[in-house]
């Protein structure tokens, strides 16, 4: 990957490499660096020693680093050292001590604490350009790594060992100030006022607006700020605050030269556009701006593949095109007609579409032998055949353009793929007759009868005939599982599997369309609220599924209005008739939403709520026409009652409760009376595919067979690693009852999400007692040898693992007094970062949830943010009201921090006030985590939303990241874009001990 950057770099590293990496960068550490190839080399003095670093870059998530520090030969992870020779390698003109001085010869200014006196008037020396300082001993006995820093810019500068002061010129000072930042013991005149350097800090700007194509920036005059070289300072009475922590773009410098002297700025707008994620790290636009009102759109990109070479070995080349732009390779490049700006929505490169191109190759098998160009390998002809038999029709079918070197296309037109060909003859209200077939990519047809037969003499002729993987791996077993009839060379289905038959012919064959085109669109005259177009859409899909087959799952995307739909779904089966009653099951915290939602979309209907002491009396006024809301528990203890009626409806709302089929809650709705069955969850898939089979039981009893006969068609095979056959059956045979749709898929207006993972280091305390615990852990986990104890040695594992956990966050979780009062630098990396994180957005006026599993973990976040003076709300289950505390955070004036649970918060929560999430500390289940993040990201949202998640380098948080990956997979069941997770083995469980 010739095309690597220092966002690259960035975003390989962790927050705390890159820092440190930076820092050594920037204080002269780098002895040498260069480019070499695919990556960088370099040689970089730490500790009094140099280090030797060499880098290869094989894709922006594929760096392989060696360096002889002990965090790389540890992790393996891109290091300090790594950062800052890339940093220097990518920069050379930026100072660097020279090699022989560094290490051949006595460093003159040996690192120690010094004090640093500034003149009385030193802010507006600063600003003429001239400034002496006197250096004096300190008192301090411990050396700060700014002292360290100081040295290294006295040294790199040559200034005398023994000097007593400095008089700095205009060109020395922004080096000078860089290397003070953070110093501990930095004071002006004879009073010695303490003064702090620190960076960080954004400008704000004025206001913006669009005149052609140029951007005109109102002036924003402030004398605190000023330009010092390339970096912007903000100068008050007693500190010195850097803009960002990095040299200024020339633009932004540029823009930033003329804004601050009070004038108007122009700048090319798609100079703007495309520098504005970048510049967000030293400027603040204003809330409720032009800029601040923008909505970025990926683009759309089509895909050009282009393969050569032999079926023993073929090369591909991908390439990515936008509207009027030069095809460039995944993620390399710069696309010249983008952004483009249309009114408020600017669209902007898709790398979404780029990582998923380039995905797909690889899940084909094809590997990257040259990411600066976009080039594939497959070698191997079982592996080109393959492709051939799969992916390419899939590929060309989903829009990718595919041409082919004449000698590949010779070679490959021997081989000839047959495909199933299923046609539909005859169709009624509860049947369908259907004929299979088979086709080869010629074009010819084959009886069924005649394809095994063809097969065996394939290759006599010169040509060989392959099966379509979805034959034998999708059709055959699906078919045996579906309820058909087969007479005279036709199939018979019902009306069930009619639409399965029809979603498998739409699969093989795009130019049907997608199942349900015929459904209707007329909303009840009752409904008190316009529809958005996909809610319209799912409106709709519900009410034809509740009149077919009597039972549906919506499965959207949190925040896409899930309640909304259903609520329109009900009014419609009610229409004038007022038949029957309708019953809601929620849990508790959302029984009290349920009616609100009900009287603001539908407020002429009776909402009764079945729930606590007095719900005897209330019982006896149900009548026609009602809507009767009750949560899981008081289901199970009415269940008598209810088994007595026939409602015209159940919903069973947040439907991921009943995921397991043994609960008293999911036994209870199974059991339950109804024409129509409405499950709604966004996470349908979350321990396994036995979810699934749970939720169909209540919404399509029977469809899935029964749990031991699913367990061995579907769960046993994905456990054993059956693959992608496996779950496309899956899919296919639940896709009529399911309605699956991704903010992204349908609502475009809302405005992205930045995921970001900080990766924190354990303090030495911390590190000593996480070392102890895993020991333990260990040694428990070698006892495990009896294979009839799976049970306890479960609970075993699960308990060490939660130590351990507990040990990564915050020592004081652990209940020991005296861990619990050590300073907090010493109790909790991760705390120090997720504080950090949190001054840099209230600085920034922005509005922050942070999540945790761990109750005590929010109590010790608020104790300390109360220490602070800063204001925040904590939602866990102690709550007594929520609504009112989710007001009081939604409301301008509100704190600007809530605390969440994980069990608390895990439902029904709308917290569009926020747009940064912090996760501290990482979910077992990363559906749930999602789920957790888009309490901020959903429609109503008018700014993008920062997500950090916040783990610990080298502990179990880290693997268990690593191990949720492998998770995803399960989810291509519901969505193939991935998203789900399944149930940890005892085997993986204990790997996280290795």
């Amino acid at each position: 990957m010739n095309g690597w950057t220092e966002e690259t770099i960035r975003g390989a590293a962790s927050w705390q490499a890159f820092k440190e990496g930076r820092e050594l960068w920037k204080n002269g550490a780098v002895t040498a660096a260069a480019q070499a190839g695919s990556g960088w080399t370099g040689t970089v003095v730490s500790g009094g020693r140099p280090r030797k670093v060499r880098v290869v870059v094989r894709s922006a998530t594929d760096i392989s680093t060696a360096c002889g520090c002990p965090e790389n030969r540890a992790t393996g992870a891109l290091c300090g050292h790594a950062v800052a020779a890339g940093l220097a390698a990518l920069s050379p003109a930026v100072p660097s001590v020279p090699a022989e001085k560094s290490h051949a010869q006595p460093v003159p200014h040996e690192a120690r604490p010094r004090l640093i006196v500034l003149p009385p008037d030193w802010s507006s020396a600063l600003q003429r350009g001239k400034l002496a300082v006197a250096l004096l001993s300190s008192q301090r006995e411990e050396i700060s790594a700014a002292d360290g820093a100081f040295s290294r810019w006295l040294d790199a500068k040559r200034v005398p060992a023994k000097a007593p002061q400095l008089l700095l010129s205009a060109e020395d000072l922004p080096g000078f100030l860089r290397s003070l930042v953070g110093h501990p013991e930095i004071v002006a005149g004879k009073a010695r006022q303490p003064v702090e350097i620190s960076d960080g800090a954004r400008i704000p700007m004025g206001d913006a607006a669009p005149d052609g194509a140029e951007l005109v920036f109102q002036p924003q005059p402030d004398a605190a700020w000023c330009l010092l070289g390339g970096d912007a300072w903000n100068l008050r009475e007693n500190s010195l605050q850097r803009a960002g922590s990095r040299p200024l773009p020339a633009d932004l410098a540029d823009l930033l030269d003329k804004s601050l002297g009070g004038c108007a700025a122009r700048v090319f707008l798609r100079t703007v556009l495309a520098s504005l994620a970048d510049w967000q790290e030293w400027v603040e636009f204003p809330e409720s701006g032009w800029i601040d009102s923008l909505h970025f759109i990926p683009a759309k990109a089509s895909i050009q593949l282009e393969i050569s070479g032999s079926l023993a070995s073929a090369e591909a080349k991908i390439s990515i095109r936008y509207p009027d732009a030069t095809p460039v390779a995944p993620g390399i490049g710069k696309i010249a007609t983008l952004p483009e700006l249309s009114g408020s929505h600017c669209s902007v490169r898709n790398f979404a579409a780029e990582e998923s191109a380039v995905g797909r190759l690889t899940a084909a098998g094809w590997q990257f032998s040259d990411p600066a160009s976009g080039t594939f390998t497959l070698r191997g002809e079982d592996a080109v055949i393959r492709f051939l038999a799969g992916q390419r029709d899939r590929l060309a079918a989903d829009g990718w353009e595919i041409s082919e070197h004449p000698r590949f296309r010779q070679q490959a037109a021997s081989i000839r793929v047959i495909h199933p060909d299923l046609r539909i003859v005859g169709e009624g209200n509860d049947w369908l007759d259907f004929e299979l077939k088979f086709q080869t990519s010629d074009g010819a047809v084959i009886p069924a009868s005649d394809v095994r037969a063809m097969l065996a003499s394939s290759g006599r002729s010169g040509q060989r005939l392959v099966l379509a993987e979805e034959s034998a791996g999708l059709i055959e077993p699906l078919f045996s599982d579906l309820d058909l009839r087969q007479e005279n060379g036709r199939f018979r289905a019902d009306q069930r599997s009619a639409e399965v038959i029809k979603e498998i012919r739409n699969k093989f064959d795009k130019k049907h369309g997608t199942s349900g085109e015929e459904l209707f669109e007329i909303l009840p005259s009752l409904l008190a609220v316009e529809l958005r177009h996909y809610q319209a859409r799912g409106f709709s899909w519900l009410v034809n599924r509740l009149e077919k087959f009597g039972g549906a799952l919506l499965a959207d995307d949190m925040g896409l209005g899930k309640t909304i739909q259903t609520i329109a779904a009900i009014e419609h089966l009610f229409g004038s008739t007022e038949d029957g009653v309708v019953l809601v099951v929620a849990t508790t915290s959302l029984l009290g939403n349920w009616k609100n939602e009900w009287r603001k979309f539908a407020p002429a209907r009776r909402v009764r709520i079945l729930h606590g002491g007095g719900r005897d009396s209330e019982r006896g006024r149900i009548s026609a026409g009602d809507v009767v809301i009750t949560s899981y528990g008081t289901l199970a203890r009415d269940l008598a009652w209810h088994l007595g009626r026939e409602y015209r409806a159940v919903v069973a709302d947040e439907a991921s409760l009943m995921r397991n089929p043994d609960t008293d809650h999911a036994r209870a709705l199974s059991k339950l009376r109804a024409r129509g069955k409405i499950a709604l969850t966004g996470t349908p898939l979350e321990n396994g595919v036995r979810d699934l089979w749970s939720i169909f039981r209540f919404i399509q009893p029977g469809w899935l067979g029964s749990k031991q006969h699913f367990g061995e068609l579907y769960e046993a095979p994905l456990r054993e690693g059956g693959g992608r056959a496996v779950m496309e059956r899956l899919r296919l045979k639940i896709s009529p009852f399911i309605l699956r749709r991704t903010k992204e898929q349908v609502a475009p207006e809302l405005p992205g999400k930045i995921i970001i993972d900080e990766f924190c280091e354990l303090s030495r305390e911390q590190r000593a007692v996480y070392g102890k615990l895993l020991e333990e852990g260990r040694k428990r986990v070698e006892t495990l040898g009896d294979a009839g104890q799976v049970g306890a040695a479960r609970m075993q594992v699960l308990t060490a693992l939660l130590r351990l956990r507990q040990a990564s966050c915050d020592l004081a979780l652990l209940g020991n007094d005296r861990l619990k009062e050590l300073p907090l630098a010493q109790r909790s990396g991760k705390l120090e970062r997720l504080l950090e994180l949190l001054d840099e957005a209230l600085s920034g006026n922005h509005k922050i949830l942070v999540f945790s599993q761990f109750q005590k973990q929010l109590l010790e976040i608020e104790k300390i943010l109360d220490g602070r003076g800063v204001r925040s709300l904590r939602l866990d289950g102690s709550t007594s009201n929520r609504q009112k505390v989710v007001d009081e955070f939604q409301s301008p004036d509100g704190p600007p921090v809530f605390l969440i649970s994980l069990k608390a918060g895990g439902y029904g929560l709308n917290l569009t006030a926020a747009d940064t999430v912090i996760h501290f500390d990482p979910w077992w289940n990363p559906a749930a985590e999602a789920q957790a993040t888009d309490r901020a990201h959903r429609i109503g949202q008018t700014r993008p939303v920062t997500v950090y998640r916040l783990l610990t380098r080298g502990t179990v948080e880290e693997k268990v990241v690593r191990m949720q990956e492998k998770k995803r997979e399960l989810a291509a069941v519901i969505d193939e874009d991935g998203g789900g997770d399944a149930k940890w083995s005892i085997e993986e469980l204990k790997r996280v001990f290795e």
